[in-house]
């Protein structure tokens, strides 16, 4: 978790919304990343452990090492996950020698970080040749509802805000191939991710909208008092969305790696 984090502190309520997120991104993460037995393996920005205790299971052998620099979610990934091996350190410092870890994963990282070329660049030196980094981030810009929800649009431009205030990016995602070219990497791949809900995947369009709901109900602190009524008439269009016969949720996060 970084310092420009504005989903509010670790609370049960934020750690049960993190460990559901982590099956949804999973989904779309997951293929692809490849990690073989007896490789070493990094979460980073680790948080609560959900991305990690899913990547233990679905990489079985790997020698996995999370990292995050708040104590407090290290703390609740220890007791909730107490088989994970967590450090806590700076994405910009990592504690690993150079050309020394197979594979990096990261999901929904820098876009609360004031330097990701920096982060970037820290993640290409600890990576052995022929390593590889998965990157997962926002483009906040890409959502589309149909029928248009204009609370839920508000809302999120009043995230979007809160975020850059923060020393964030909620559209960092459209820039990874600047980031990465920046921070020396000569090999990677940048790919959108379309998300798409429709009543064709009724479970899915529900865990979709679920998603949003959550990180919305998650920036009350961050947004204010003001922003309630907002936030509440946004989480109540997308409620009903779910059971709109015409409805469509599409989101496109980007998904980059970066080869060593």
């Amino acid at each position: 978790m970084a310092d420009g984090y504005i989903h509010g502190a670790t609370s049960p309520r934020e750690i049960a919304r993190l460990e559901k997120q982590g099956d949804w991104t999973a989904a779309f993460t997951f293929p692809g990343f490849g990690a073989g037995p007896g490789e070493r393996v990094v979460d980073l920005a680790c948080g609560v452990g959900a991305m990690s205790s899913r990547l233990m299971k679905a990489f079985p052998g790997v020698h996995l090492a999370g990292v995050d620099l708040s104590p407090t979610q290290l703390a609740a990934c220890r007791a909730n996950h107490p088989h994970l091996p967590v450090l806590r350190a700076d994405a910009t410092r990592l504690p690993f020698p150079d050309g020394s870890i197979d594979k990096v994963f990261c999901s929904w990282l820098l876009e609360h970080v004031a330097s990701p070329v920096a982060v970037l660049r820290e993640v290409r030196r600890v990576l052995k040749p022929g390593g590889m980094c998965q990157f997962v981030e926002v483009d906040n810009d890409s959502l589309v509802t149909r029928p248009h929800l204009p609370a839920t649009h508000e809302a999120l431009r009043r995230l979007n805000a809160a975020q850059v205030r923060a020393g964030g990016d909620p559209g960092i995602g459209v820039r990874l191939h600047h980031l990465f070219r920046a921070a020396g990497f000569r090999r990677f791949t940048v790919e959108p991710v379309v998300l798409h809900g429709t009543q064709a995947r009724p479970a899915f369009l529900a865990a979709f909208v679920d998603e949003f709901v959550e990180i919305f109900e998650s920036v009350e602190g961050a947004l204010g008092n003001e922003a309630r009524p907002v936030l509440e008439a946004a989480m109540a269009e997308l409620r009903s969305l779910a059971h709109a016969p015409a409805a469509e949720l599409k989101y496109t996060p980007v998904l980059a790696r970066g080869f060593r």
